[in-house]
């Protein structure tokens, strides 16, 4: 009781505070559910170069928001706008550098420079996503191009090194099967 009587104003305001904090997290909760729902619908129904800036205007920084990006400058590449596609993708890495699929934004700018015919820096991008993301999904899709370009640099036994780097390390994937595919060609 003596407790009670010294401490009385403290234990109210601590619980003031404690209620108050709670109650501002469980609204901020609300809000970002909400935020995210909406980003979400909006994604879904998403399909064109408009749609996906629209996502990504209205929704910065959701995960629905980062995967517009890669959409968006998919759509772009296929349109032949690799530099716009490129720039879309530097956004991406920057503003969502730990997004799951950002080995693939990656490998993405790459196919950009070789398509732009830009193969040393392609193979630069591509030994960076090996490097860097050497057990994401992109790593062997990465390797098989870098095989590809020193393919066609006429650097045979550099592609050889790297579809028996493939076929080793990836052995049950398709990229396997690929690379051995590859090889055979190259022996012919």
């Amino acid at each position: 009781m003596v407790f009670w009587i010294q401490h009385k104003t403290k234990i109210v305001l601590l619980a003031l505070l404690l209620v108050v904090g709670l109650g501002t997290f469980g609204i901020s909760e609300w809000i970002r559910t909400k935020n995210l729902a909406g980003a979400q619908a909006l994604f879904a129904k998403a399909d064109s170069v408009e749609s996906y800036r629209k996502v990504i205007a209205e929704y910065p920084g959701t995960a629905p928001a980062g995967s517009a990006y890669l959409l968006l400058a998919a759509k772009l590449r296929a349109d032949g706008k690799y530099d716009e596609s490129s720039k879309e993708l530097h956004t991406f890495i920057e503003k969502y550098p730990q997004h799951q699929f950002i080995s693939g934004a990656w490998t993405s700018l790459a196919a950009n420079l070789e398509a732009q015919g830009k193969a040393d820096e392609a193979l630069t991008t591509y030994q960076k996503v090996t490097t860097a993301y050497a057990n994401s999904f992109s790593a062997p899709v990465a390797l098989l191009a870098q095989a590809r370009i020193l393919v066609a640099k006429n650097k045979p036994d550099d592609a050889r090194r790297l579809y028996d780097q493939v076929m080793t390390q990836y052995r049950d994937s398709n990229a396997a099967q690929l690379a051995m595919l590859e090889m055979r060609k190259l022996r012919k």
